[in-house]
């Protein structure tokens, strides 16, 4: 595992150093995002890197990648490379989503990237855990050790933007029927987070609904609000 992070920060501070915006997600984005939750302890097992990069920075980064010894998975970058590319380098497979990330629920995050560094921010790290219909244990334990690491507050900062992913929800019924039900699954998994994941649920329930979610609420769970791509989680 550490050789995956260590190799996961330095790919985001190279690709930093060249002008290119990549941030790291999943399991290592995570063990970046919360060195007091993890400190001493260790983090479950990570498979692969994931990162995201900006739609503007995709076509440069095949060549960059090339430059540190990774190889493209060309016919699968072919026919995706548009949302989403493969790779193969030093540690193993690299993941990497275009401008934004797509499972169970589609999170446009490509003009998010620039608010934090070397990974997500802590709130579209959570989210990526959130989105995820049948919650697995190792994102629950993700999404655990972020709301251990960050309290929830509003605007700019190292937190839990409660603002921010209530927008987002209050905008989109599915996203908001997934994220509410999963926090709630979150804190049966996990009770020394379930305090946190009421209070966010809480906000969830009592934002605004703008008139797109309130029209799909009308269908309501009488059609699929939601895909189940074969990997719901990333590593």
């Amino acid at each position: 595992m550490t050789a995956l992070v260590d190799e996961g920060m330095a790919l985001a501070q190279a690709a930093e150093d060249a002008g290119l915006q990549v941030r790291l997600l999943g399991g290592v984005g995570v063990v970046a995002h919360c060195p007091t939750a993890l400190a001493g302890q260790p983090h479950r097992e990570i498979a692969d890197i994931d990162v995201a990069v900006s739609r503007r920075d995709a076509r440069r980064l095949t060549g960059f990648l090339e430059s540190r010894g990774y190889t493209a998975e060309a016919r699968f970058n072919a026919m995706h490379g548009d949302t989403r590319m493969i790779f193969h380098g030093p540690q193993g497979k690299l993941d990497v989503f275009v401008g934004a990330f797509s499972m169970c629920h589609a999170l446009d995050i490509n003009d998010r990237l620039a608010l934090d560094y070397p990974a997500l921010t802590a709130s579209d790290l959570l989210l990526t855990k959130l989105q995820i219909v049948e919650l697995n244990a190792k994102d629950a334990h993700d999404a655990s050790v972020l709301l251990t690491e960050h309290e929830l507050g509003e605007g700019d900062g190292d937190h839990i933007d409660t603002a921010y992913v209530a927008r987002l929800t209050g905008d989109d019924w599915g996203l908001w029927r997934t994220v509410t039900a999963t926090l709630q699954r979150l804190g049966e998994l996990h009770p020394p987070v379930a305090d946190r994941c009421r209070a966010l649920g809480d906000a969830l329930q009592r934002s605004p609904k703008s008139r797109r979610f309130k029209l799909r609420a009308r269908v309501g769970e009488r059609v699929q609000w939601y895909e189940l791509p074969e990997e719901t989680g990333i590593a």
